[in-house]
């Protein structure tokens, strides 16, 4: 059961256009709904506030779960994750499409960090998102 009611999602929802706010993979024709992600998770102080939750896509939630904070790969050093509510997408990320991928880049540690803790680029998922930029980019990045 969800702690967030059916009108703060719908205002999460529509915040986010209805893309996950962190791999922006849309919601449009996926199977399932997409998760309330808290930014700051419960376990560590975080509310069920407008302010504190974001639009995730059901593997971007599963790997970030109640973490806050990854490691850097390229400093090892542990850094906060992207917060949608207080950075931009692109100031920390990137697309890079070819070669029939559709893979996101970190720019910044927080960035980088951010890909490594939800996998943002696992095989299956650049499967995925390479199937959906055929049958729609807009599916895949706004």
């Amino acid at each position: 059961m969800s702690v967030v009611g059916q009108d703060l999602r719908n205002k999460v929802v529509a915040r986010a256009n209805g893309r996950c706010e962190y791999c922006q993979v849309s919601a449009e024709g996926q199977i399932g709904a997409f998760p309330i992600d808290h930014i700051t998770p419960r376990n560590k102080a975080g509310t069920t506030v407008f302010g504190n939750l974001a639009l995730s896509c059901p593997r971007c939630n599963a790997h970030k779960w109640a973490f806050d904070s990854g490691f850097d790969p390229l400093t090892r050093a542990e850094v906060r994750l992207f917060h949608p509510r207080e950075d931009a997408w692109s100031d920390h990320f990137e697309w890079c499409l070819g070669e029939g991928r559709a893979t996101i880049n970190g720019n910044t540690p927080i960035g980088r960090a951010t890909v490594e803790r939800l996998k943002m680029n696992a095989e299956e998922v650049l499967e995925i998102r390479h199937l959906l930029w055929k049958l729609n980019p807009f599916l895949v990045k706004p």
